[in-house]
């Protein structure tokens, strides 16, 4: 829970003014009166065990990139002779609240531990130079996990080899992720493979989302890539953030993306959007040649082409995907459930090799649409072009930069592969064509 009135004190026009939390490290009443203004965001530090140790806002440069079902990035820039700079260092860390939070109770932008210390110092300045602490979101350790086979197991014990082929689960997909989650990183892990202080079960009375019935058949990818492709096929929001804190806790989050499209409008009519620019790229395959079983000459060939996009960009591209593993369908067609897998592994190789339209904006915050309390990644939002057009998609990923001089966010909607979003790769082409047009007119 966010920090309460008790850890504020009045400004003279009746605003709250957030009152530092002090650690253990007493700072001069100069040097504080010089060095520590009022902030946008609130930035605790953590230790190793999830402590909270005091809290850091003589910062000159603060960078936060929140990104959905993927691993974010933070950056915190200091004087290296301020006292706050002692704070930091390896094995800690950091949660990031919207400066907001006293009053509205949100949750962090992210939090995460420490990855990278750099010291930048010249004989140009007097002073001891700037440290730079940079590292990931707590989401980090799902790409670090593979999904075993058997998570009870080690790949060292026994006899080297696993009584399974696959982890295999159905049902809801929130199920699945948090067992997925506890098997192979939290609670019910291996204790070597367990994150300190990870709970992957919601809290009494809070409301679960459980996302369509499907099917997870793992085998040693990654819990961050099966995580993005359960979550993403059943419309949920999954991070690990430390809500609270007071506790030492990193909690599992699984909620249901939400459709903001009616309340979130962003456009330049309506003062708070500053910029925006999209992008189209041409594909890196186009045709997916997939192998099955067989050896040699009796190998079974079969490809996937995306015409389409062929002709849009007049290329033709090839990917190899090797199934090997699977069994030589006895018919070409979609009632053959062999034929499917493989049907399917040639959309997956495309799909990640496909074209691209990427729409990054610059939104102003304004007291009726705040990034933060308004709206979080994984939001559809609804972007209006200068041209009127509406464009309403998901807010992938968010960069945050707060300094001294300025604050800007900047969201970037839509997501990577246009085979995900083909209605969004076509509105941003139309949106090209009828610019290019305009300019071959004159």
């Amino acid at each position: 829970m966010a920090a309460g009135p008790r850890d504020q004190h009045r400004l003279g026009d009746g605003r709250r003014r957030r009152r530092p939390v002090r650690s253990d490290l007493d700072l001069p009443a100069p040097t504080l009166r010089s060095l520590i203004t009022l902030r946008r965001y609130r930035v605790d530090v953590r230790d190793a065990a999830l402590r909270r140790v005091g809290q850091v806002d003589a910062y000159t440069n603060l960078g936060v990139i929140v990104r959905h079902l993927d691993v974010g990035t933070w950056s915190l820039t200091l004087p290296a002779a301020h006292p706050q700079a002692r704070l930091l260092t390896t094995g800690q860390g950091v949660i990031i609240w919207p400066e907001a939070t006293a009053d509205g109770g949100m949750e962090p932008l992210l939090s995460g531990p420490v990855t990278k210390i750099r010291h930048d110092w010249s004989n140009t300045t007097s002073t001891g130079g700037t440290l730079t602490f940079s590292g990931t979101c707590d989401n980090a350790p799902l790409g670090d996990r593979l999904a075993f086979p058997d998570p009870s197991r080690a790949p060292d014990t026994g006899n080297g080899r696993y009584s399974v082929d696959y982890w295999t689960r159905q049902g809801p997909a929130a199920d699945i992720v948090r067992e997925l989650v506890a098997a192979n990183l939290g609670e019910h892990a291996l204790p070597g493979r367990r994150v300190a202080g990870l709970d992957t079960t919601p809290p009494p009375g809070t409301p679960t989302a459980t996302g369509a019935a499907t099917t997870a058949r793992l085998r040693f990818d990654t819990v961050l890539s099966a995580v993005q492709t359960l979550a993403t096929s059943a419309g949920l929001s999954v991070r690990i953030v430390q809500p609270d804190p007071t506790a030492p806790r990193l909690a599992l989050t699984i909620a249901p993306v939400r459709d903001r499209s009616r309340e979130v409008r962003l456009s330049p009519q309506l003062g708070n959007l500053a910029s925006y620019s999209y992008e189209l790229t041409a594909p890196k395959a186009t045709r997916a040649v997939v192998a099955a079983q067989g050896q040699g000459a009796d190998r079974f060939f079969w490809q996937w082409t995306t015409p389409d996009a062929e002709r849009d960009w007049h290329r033709a591209a090839e990917v190899f995907v090797d199934q090997r593993d699977s069994p030589v369908p006895a018919r070409l067609d979609a009632n053959d459930p062999q034929f499917t897998v493989l049907a399917e592994a040639a959309a997956r190789a495309l799909e990640q090799s496909g074209q691209q339209a990427e729409l990054s904006l610059s939104p102003i915050d304004t007291p009726q649409m705040t990034y933060g309390r308004h709206y979080q990644v994984g939001d559809t939002v609804t972007v209006t072009t200068v041209g009127g057009v509406d464009l309403a998609y998901p807010v992938r990923e968010v960069h945050v930069s707060d300094s001294a001089e300025t604050t800007t966010v900047q969201a970037t909607v839509g997501t990577a592969n246009a085979t995900k979003t083909p209605a969004l790769y076509g509105q941003v082409r139309r949106l090209w064509q009828a610019v290019h047009q305009l300019n071959t007119r004159h």
